[in-house]
């Protein structure tokens, strides 16, 4: 009875992730296809060495790495975003909490922050045509 019940609980946290990448697939349509793909790596957030991480990534096929961070705050990861872009050029830091939805449903269930490869994901927006509306000329 307890491995069906966390059969259950996997299936559940699994579906609200394919619900949430497929959600944003207007403003992030690669995420979609890399979760289907298994190719986003999902971390507990434990105080990590954040450069431990990236040295991993680098190496593996994963495209990004999602840091489950469920007792942080928003402003925490805002600035542990800012702190991790200031450090690591090679990859661009964002964050997502539930308290944070705007109302367009493209907040992700639980606090985390998102890792990418900088280079990687600037060449898919420019083939999106996508332009950040915070850059300033």
């Amino acid at each position: 009875m307890e491995r069906k019940r966390k059969k259950v609980e996997r299936v559940a946290k699994e579906d609200k992730w394919s619900s949430y990448f497929a959600k944003i697939k207007g403003v992030c349509p690669w995420s979609y296809r890399a979760y289907m793909a298994d190719t986003i790596l999902f971390v507990d957030y434990a105080e990590t060495d954040f450069n431990t991480w990236r040295l991993f990534l680098k190496y593996t096929n994963f495209e990004a790495t999602v840091f489950k961070c469920p007792e942080k705050t928003p402003d925490w990861l805002n600035s542990k975003c800012d702190e991790l872009n200031a450090l690591q050029s090679d990859y661009e830091w964002l964050w997502s909490h539930p308290d944070e939805d705007s109302g367009d449903g493209h907040s992700t269930h639980i606090p985390v922050l998102i890792q990418q490869n900088r280079e990687q994901l600037e060449m898919l927006r420019e083939k999106l045509g996508y332009e950040d509306e915070t850059e300033i000329d």
